[in-house]
């Protein structure tokens, strides 16, 4: 375009080009730099003089010669079905000798018959880096994260949750059908499907619903859930967080269960000692016995008292060995301590 208005146009089109908060490159097919903006030159390190007419930054931006040969080999796979690539992610050396993860995407423009290509580079790598810490906190968090799509179908599935269910992430990501491998009876899926729906209509969401899930292998597992929606600009997810309180369960089981026997246990040998101890009550008011005999008395009640103490003692100890999920606090007390 020329004239006035042309050389206008081609200002304001290199103005963008070179304050643009991005990386903004253009080349040949070859590789040969003829525009490279403020953005680039802060993020390579590399100034506009060092790199205009010539293609030898790449070996600086990748220095690693396995690593730009397999990046090479990709840019011309996907370029072999398409004259541009989008979101293609590759890790550059800066100048300094930090590397940046950059995001390109490229268009082809042709000028006068000359064909150019445009290359836009977004450094994501502040982002990457937050994207692995969220993944290293979701995948290294003991409890059960799974995240839900519009439909329902499984975004995120933790390696807590792998472990837990048995079902590989590349079993159920992308898919809405892990419910009923969960919940294979359909009355009880049935059941729990009424709860649910009857608690979001109120509340959108709940907190430590109980279930009984089946894992993979066929055990059963007992899971406190607790859901949130996450989302904006009305695209949301659910996130669902899955604690096993299966041994929690099994050691309120065993508690009840020890309070139980334990009652059985001490009523009949208490109440021997009760009756004892009133038949002397009874003759010691009759004048019946002499100070000899009451002590005497009282000693074989006092023997009886502490059997059961040692009877009780070690049936505590007992159910502590046998019951490894029992909490610490409640082991103390069962140990005495």
């Amino acid at each position: 375009m020329t004239g006035k208005n042309g050389e206008h146009l081609e200002c304001v089109e290199a103005g963008i080009l070179e304050n643009a908060l991005v990386m903004m490159l253009v080349l040949d097919e070859k590789g040969t730099i003829f525009g490279w903006n403020h953005a680039a030159e802060t993020i390579t390190g590399y100034t506009k003089d060092s790199v205009i007419g010539n293609s030898g930054v790449w070996k600086y931006l990748y220095p690693d010669a396995d690593y730009r040969m397999s990046v090479t080999k990709k840019i011309a796979q996907i370029l072999a079905n398409k004259d541009y690539f989008e979101n293609l992610e590759t890790t550059v050396t800066t100048r300094s000798g930090d590397t940046r993860i950059i995001l390109w995407n490229t268009k082809e423009i042709k000028q006068e018959g000359i064909s150019r290509v445009i290359a836009v580079g977004l450094d994501v790598t502040e982002e990457r880096k937050a994207d692995a810490i969220r993944d290293s906190i979701i995948n290294n968090t003991n409890v059960l994260i799974a995240v839900l799509g519009p439909k329902s179908e499984i975004l995120i599935w933790n390696k807590a949750a792998e472990s837990i269910t048995g079902y590989a992430q590349s079993e159920v990501v992308g898919k809405r059908d892990i419910w009923k491998y969960l919940y294979p009876d359909p009355e009880y899926r049935r059941t729990i499907t009424r709860r649910i729906t009857t608690i979001i209509s109120k509340n959108q969401y709940f907190e430590n619903l109980e279930t009984t899930i089946t894992t993979k292998s066929g055990q059963e597992r007992v899971i406190s859930w607790n859901t949130r929606q996450i989302g904006e600009g009305g695209s949301y997810q659910a996130i669902a967080i899955g604690r096993d309180i299966t041994g929690l369960k099994q050691a309120e089981e065993a508690l009840i269960a020890y309070m139980l026997e334990m009652a059985m246990r001490i009523k009949q040998p208490v109440e021997i000692i009760r009756d004892n101890l009133t038949d002397v009550v009874g003759l010691i008011r009759q004048g019946k016995l002499s100070g000899d005999d009451i002590a005497m008395l009282l000693d074989g009640q006092i023997r009886n008292a502490s059997q059961v103490a040692v009877n009780v003692s070690e049936f505590q100890k007992a159910i502590v060995e046998k019951n490894r999920q029992i909490p610490e606090t409640f082991r103390k007390f069962l140990h005495g301590e």
